[in-house]
C-alpha cells in the first residue's frame, strides 16, 4: 500500500535518457513525491547529484536506467558510491544482464525493474527501500542514543557482564580502577573471584542461584581491590540477550563516601580522556572531510573545465553563426535594396508608360467614335444607293419582261423578220 505521507518526505533523483518514458513517470513522481531531480544521462545524473551532495541536500533515492549515453547508469553509481556510500539506488532496464546486475548488487543497489516499467510497481519498490532505510538510520539513531547512554552510566555507575558460567567478558573503566586491576586480571576470570573473601560462601552461592533462577538480582556486594581493601557496590543483576546466547549484566554504584570521591574524580579523569579523545577523532573526521572535499573538488574540476571548454565552443560556434548571418543579412539588405531601386525605377517606367498608353487609349477612342461616326454615315449612304440599286434593278427587270413580251409578238406576226 502506498504511505503518500512518507512518500512527501522524500527526495528522487530520476534519471532516464528516453524523454517519453522520463516526463511520463515524472508527472507521477512529482505528484507523490516531496521534490524530483531529472537528468537525461549518466553524466548529468552524477553532475546533479553532485551538486546536490556539495549543497548538503539530501537525496533519499535514485532511480535511474542502465544502458544510457555518455555515462551508464553503472558508471554513474560507481562515481556516487564515491561520495556517498548509503544513498538506495533502483535501476531500471530494458534487459536482464548478469554482468550489470552482478555489478550493481557490488555497489549494494537495492533493486532492479525490468521494461516496460509497472507505475505501481516502482512506487512500492521506491516506498520499501525508503523505508527500510529510513528504519535503519532511525535504528542507528537510538543505537547513537543508547551508546549516549551507555556512556553515561559508565561514567557515574560501575558495570560488569558474566556469562551463564559466571566468567566475566565485560568491565568498564569505573569499575576497574576501583578494583585497581589490570583488565586481563578479571576478563574471562569468575565472578566470585572478584567478591571479598570475608563474604561467606553460602551467601556467594544464594545470589548466584537467585541470579540463574529468577534472572535478576538486586543488593549491596562487597568486592576486594587488588590490595584486598573492601569497598561496597549496590547492585542490579538481570539477565540479558548476547548474539543469542543467555548472559547477565551487573551495574551498580559505589556506597562508600571515600569510594564516591575517588569515583568523581575518576570519572572527571574519565571524562577528560573522552573528551580528548572526542577531540581526536572529531579533529580526524574533519580533516577525513576535509580530504574527500579535496578529493571532490579535483573529481569535479576536471569535469567543469571540460564543461567549460564545450560552452566555450558552443559559444565560439555560435558567435561565427551570428557573424555569418549578420553578414548575411547585410547582404540581404544591400540586395534588396538593389532590388528595391531596380523595381522603383521600373515603376516610374511603368507610369510613364501607362501615361502614354492613357495618352494613346484616348486617342484611340476618339478615333473610334469618329469611324463609328463615319460607318454610320456610309451605312446610310450604303443604304441609299441599296434603295436606288434595288429600284433600277426594279426598272431592269420590269424592261426585260417587256422586252420578252415584245419579243414573243414579234414572234407570233413575222417569225422571218424576227431572225433578220
Amino acid at each position: 500500500m502506498i504511505n503518500k505521507d512518507f512518500l512527501k518526505k522524500l527526495t528522487i533523483l530520476y534519471v532516464e535518457d528516453e524523454d517519453l518514458a522520463r516526463e511520463k513517470l515524472a508527472k507521477t513522481l512529482n505528484r507523490l513525491f516531496k521534490t524530483v531531480y531529472l537528468a537525461p544521462n549518466g553524466m548529468e545524473g552524477y553532475i546533479q547529484f553532485q551538486k546536490l551532495h556539495l549543497a548538503k541536500t539530501p537525496v533519499d533515492l535514485v532511480l535511474s536506467d542502465i544502458n544510457m549515453p555518455k555515462m551508464s547508469g553503472i558508471e554513474m553509481l560507481e562515481q556516487i558510491r564515491q561520495l556517498d556510500e548509503e544513498v538506495p539506488f533502483i535501476f531500471t532496464t530494458a534487459r536482464s544482464e548478469s554482468e550489470n546486475l552482478l555489478k550493481a548488487i557490488e555497489l549494494k543497489a537495492n533493486h532492479y525493474i525490468l521494461k516496460p516499467i509497472d507505475t505501481e510497481d516502482v512506487i512500492l519498490k521506491s516506498q520499501e527501500v525508503c523505508q527500510k532505510k529510513y528504519y535503519e538510520k532511525m535504528l542507528s539513531i537510538k543505537n547513537q542514543e543508547l551508546e549516549q547512554y551507555l556512556d553515561a552510566i559508565d561514567n557515574i555507575a560501575v558495570v560488569l557482564k558474566f556469562d551463564e558460567e559466571i566468567n566475566i567478558s565485560f568491565i568498564n573503566s569505573a569499575f576497574l580502577l576501583s578494583f585497581q586491576k589490570d583488565e586481563k586480571e578479571i576478563i574471562n576470570h569468575n565472578f566470585q573471584e572478584l567478591i571479598h573473601k570475608d563474604t561467606s560462601r553460602e551467601v556467594i552461592e544464594d545470589v548466584i542461584k537467585q541470579i540463574k533462577e529468577k534472572s535478576k538480582w538486586e543488593g549491596e556486594l562487597k568486592f576486594a581491590d587488588s590490595k584486598g581493601l573492601p569497598f561496597y557496590v549496590t547492585c542490579n543483576i538481570f539477565e540479558i540477550d548476547e548474539n543469542h546466547n543467555k548472559a547477565f549484566i551487573c551495574i551498580g554504584f559505589l556506597s562508600t563516601k571515600e569510594n564516591l570521591e575517588k569515583r568523581e574524580f575518576k570519572k572527571k579523569v574519565i571524562k577528560n580522556i573522552q573528551e580528548q579523545r572526542e577531540l581526536i577523532a572529531n579533529l580526524k573526521k574533519q580533516q577525513e572531510q576535509l580530504k574527500l572535499k579535496i578529493s571532490k573538488y579535483e573529481n569535479i574540476v576536471p569535469l567543469l573545465r571540460s564543461e567549460l571548454d564545450t560552452e566555450k565552443k558552443k559559444s565560439q560556434a555560435k558567435l561565427q553563426q551570428i557573424k555569418h548571418y549578420e553578414n548575411e543579412k547585410l547582404g540581404l539588405d544591400e540586395k534588396q535594396e538593389s532590388i528595391l531601386k531596380m523595381k522603383n525605377k521600373q515603376l516610374e517606367e511603368y507610369k510613364d508608360v501607362m501615361i502614354k498608353v492613357k495618352k494613346e487609349k484616348d486617342l484611340l477612342v476618339e478615333k473610334i467614335h469618329t469611324l463609328e461616326k463615319e460607318v454610320l454615315a456610309k451605312k446610310v449612304d450604303i443604304e441609299k444607293k441599296q434603295e436606288t440599286i434595288d429600284v433600277k434593278m426594279k426598272r431592269i427587270e420590269d424592261l426585260n419582261d417587256v422586252i420578252k413580251f415584245r419579243e414573243a409578238q414579234i414572234k407570233e406576226l413575222d417569225p422571218k423578220a424576227l431572225l433578220d
